[in-house]
Formats: structure tokens, sequence, C-alpha cells
């Protein structure tokens, strides 16, 4: 198979388009609406700024209510956010002086804090992060639980420390219970993980394919021998030397200055995986567009990217993934539970089109139409259950075609 069909995936892949702007009705006369977080809904800054304002009028109308605070404080984040905008903005800020003032010992407080240090280049936020640990309420929801159970493992505390690891297991527990992650996301995850070797190291991406991976070890006991590794949190050295510690190889050695993040990331990454030996995964939306050549040794087995520094025969491997290992049916099912499909990650689905669709044109070229015409069935079924326009639907479909 062609290396350059990593190049093709990735510039088709789209997981997700922020910027469908609301009709807005008069402030006065409307109600806040749930901050649900950009994996689920699709909202432009405009939106988040609106339901800033709606959920501070309802703060302000109750002062300990830690709901409309939080709720407050995340929209003003969003909103930042998609203006690329971090730390202690004014937006900010301006909710964090009114949390302090009326529930400044809080739950909702210390996370928040805890998030706006976090990004703010130099400032430990930690202490933030650990005062909420000692206060998790019963009722926690999905992005605050999230948000602590990755505070946990970029402390490199989850490889060794049993307490860590055990607050880690209740979270992420707590995640599935509350069906907080949709099953199409979580059995997703599991088919990219079943055509991996054993002991395999999988680098993700994005939050999304990190918790839905961490989900079916810890709650569902699956792929428990795999080890699951954010790429963004290597450029942290106390996770990158717990890393390496939990994988019986020396820490990594840093330079000074690098030329950009990107290559930090290669350089830790050919260092951990030439160390550890094992066999190393990459989920479909790393950064391969470098000059160097790491992306060159990244080879499509199916819904992932095998790290090789040789040569080898890997569309017969996504052949093999998808005849004996993935389990695809579901993809043809009607939906018996009704659940919620979230518009910021239910582009991931159309990773099943991007990455195989060279495999149907490998079945039909070698005149193997029955596996061909199945395996379109169940890609043309993963677009189909997107909401895309159709229009963009068919952009996907197109990747089918004979046509070169």
């Amino acid at each position: 198979m062609n290396r350059k069909y990593l190049i093709i995936a990735v510039a088709v892949l789209a997981l997700g388009c922020i910027g469908t702007l609301q009709a807005f009705t008069h402030l006065e006369t409307q109600e806040p609406q749930e901050i649900r977080g950009i994996v689920v809904d699709e909202y432009d800054a405009a939106w988040y700024e609106q339901q800033q304002t709606l959920w501070l009028k309802k703060a302000q109308a109750n002062p300990t209510d830690e709901h409309a605070w939080e709720q407050c404080f995340s929209a003003a984040r969003y909103a930042d956010m998609l203006q690329e905008q971090y730390g202690m903005t004014d937006r900010k800020k301006a909710v964090l002086d009114e949390m302090a003032k009326h529930i400044p010992n809080s739950f909702t407080y210390n996370l928040a804090m805890y998030q706006t240090k976090r990004d703010m280049y130099g400032e430990d936020a930690s202490p933030w992060a650990e005062k909420a640990l000692q206060q998790i309420p019963e009722n926690i929801g999905r992005q605050d639980a999230s948000m602590l159970i990755a505070y946990l493992e970029m402390s490199g505390k989850c490889f060794s420390d049993k307490k860590t690891q055990e607050t880690s297991h209740e979270l992420i527990e707590l995640l599935y219970k509350n069906n907080a992650y949709p099953s199409y996301l979580l059995r997703y995850a599991d088919n990219c993980m079943r055509g991996m070797e054993g002991n395999a190291l999988y680098f993700i991406n994005g939050d999304v394919p990190w918790y839905g991976s961490r989900i079916l070890q810890e709650a569902l006991d699956l792929h428990k021998d795999k080890k699951v590794i954010p790429i963004s949190f290597l450029a942290i050295p106390v996770y990158r030397d717990a890393l390496c510690q939990s994988l019986g190889i020396k820490p990594f050695e840093a330079k000074e200055n690098y030329d950009s993040i990107d290559n930090l990331y290669h350089e830790v990454l050919e260092y951990i995986i030439n160390k550890s030996k094992r066999p190393a995964y990459f989920s479909p939306h790393f950064n391969s567009s470098q000059a160097d050549d790491f992306p060159l040794k990244l080879y499509n087995e199916g819904l992932v990217f095998r790290y090789s520094a040789k040569r080898y025969d890997n569309m017969a491997v996504a052949q093999r993934n998808v005849e004996e290992k993935y389990h695809l049916e579901y993809l043809l099912e009607p939906q018996y539970v009704n659940e919620e499909q979230w518009q910021g990650s239910e582009r991931i689905q159309l990773n099943y089109m991007v990455m195989l669709a060279p495999v149907v044109k490998n079945y039909k070229q070698a005149g193997d139409t029955l596996h061909a015409n199945r395996l379109a069935r169940y890609l043309s079924a993963a677009v189909t259950r997107t909401s895309l326009p159709q229009e963009e639907k068919q952009k996907y479909f197109n990747l089918l075609s004979d046509k070169k």
C-alpha cells in the first residue's frame, strides 16, 4: 500500500467544524442552555458568549448555585478557546472573581482555577486540582470527571501510585456507568485496538479517542495489555519520565530548544518506540505534516497507523483486520437504543471510510467482489449515520469511486 495513504487520510479527516451561528432572541426572555462541551455540540464563540451572560444572570440570582457558576465559567472558557485565547483572560477572570466572592472554597471554583492556571505558562496548577480531588461531588459531570482524569494521568502517578490509580479508575468507571460516552465511540475505540498486537503502545491525539480507550480498559476490562498514551502529554517531563520508567527504559533526555513542539514529539516518540521495542500504533489524527521522515514510517493497517522502520505489506494486515478482527456489523444494525449522537465527535465515524476505502479498492482489483461489496456497505453506513449535509457525505462516498 502506498504510504501516501497516510497523507490522504489525514487530509480528508474531519472531526468537527465549529461555526454554527445560532439565531438569537432577546436575552431577557431566554433561559440558559446546558454547556456540554465542544466534543458534544457545535456552536461558535458568539453562542458561548451569549450563554455566559445568561448563566451569569442565573448565578447572580442564586450566588451559591455551583452548577450555574460552573456553566458560566465553561461558557467563558469555550468562548475564549474558539478565539484561541487561553489562561487568565479578562473574560474568565471576571467570572472567577465573582466565584471567589460567592463559592471560594468549592469544588467548582477550585477546578475552574485549575483549568485556568493549567493554561498559563510557568504556573503550577496542581494545588487547585488537588483541592478539587478532595471535594469530588457524587453527581460529578462528564467534563469535570474528564478534567481530573487527565490531571491524574499527566501527573505521572497513574503508573505507580496505588491511590492515584484507584481514583482514576473510579472516575473512569463513573463515565461508563453514567453513559457519558455514546456506544458508537466506544465501539470505534474497540475496533481500533482489536487490530493491534499484544503489549502495544497506542499513541493518541484527541480527547475523545483517549477517554473511549480508557473506558474500555478500566470499566470493561478490555485491551488491558495496551498502553494508551496521549501524545500531547509527552511534552510534560514528569509524565514522560514516569512513562519511561513504567516501560523499563531510561528517561528521555530532551534538548534545551526545539524548532517546534512537533519536533520534540517526534524525537520522544522514536526514543520510546525504539527503546521499549514494543509494537507502536497511532490514531489517524496524528500530525504528519512535518518535513522529517517520521510520517514515512507510519503504515495504515485498517483503522490505525503502525510505526515501522521497514517497508512491509500493510494492505494484507488491513484486510486481515477487516476479515477477522474488526466488528463492523453494528454499522448496518438499527440503533436499538435511541442514544444521542455528539455533533462535535460523530465525525469520528468518517474514519471508517477514510481509512478503509483503499481496502475496498484493493479487493476490487483482486477480483474479490464479495469482500469489496461487504466492506463498502459498512463504510457507507458509517457515513450515512452522521448528520453531515448530503453534499458533504458525498465527498466521503466518492472515496469508494473507481475514478482516480
